[in-house]
């Protein structure tokens, strides 16, 4: 019983530190995107692109950083939902859209990040656990 519990607690910090890197990376983009000026921005993996694009990455990275600062309040549920969001997205748009991979490092880095965020989601679900009382 112990090392579930301890496996949880790994699970659920790997989740928080995966969610928390993934949205700085993606604020930090956003402003790059903003100071650089241009409106040309695309991904091959996402259905948006120029000034919708900058606008959804800047405010994914500041919602995901919002869902982590909830995480341990009554609105606990976000923090699952934005992690089940992450994973969704990158497998769409990584396996599922038109996009490919110039090499096999390309494919195994988005393997490699799309298993990172089932990690980040499934201990993400630690959250909604009820907290046992301690006396």
């Amino acid at each position: 019983m112990a090392s579930l519990s301890a496996l949880g607690f790994v699970l659920r910090v790997f989740a928080y530190l995966f969610e928390l890197v993934l949205s700085f990376f993606l604020i930090g983009l956003g402003i790059v995107a903003w100071v650089s000026g241009s409106n040309s921005l695309s991904f091959g993996m996402q259905f948006w692109e120029g000034v919708t694009l900058k606008w959804i990455i800047l405010i994914a990275g500041i919602v995901g950083l919002a869902s982590l600062l909830v995480a341990g309040s009554r609105w606990r549920w976000i923090f699952p939902v934005w992690s089940f969001l992450v994973l969704v997205m990158m497998v769409r748009g990584f396996f599922l859209s038109s996009s490919s991979f110039a090499g096999a490092n390309q494919f195994q880095f988005a393997v490699w990040l799309t298993a990172g965020a089932l990690l980040a989601f499934l201990g993400s679900l630690g959250v909604l656990r009820r907290r046992m009382s301690r006396r």
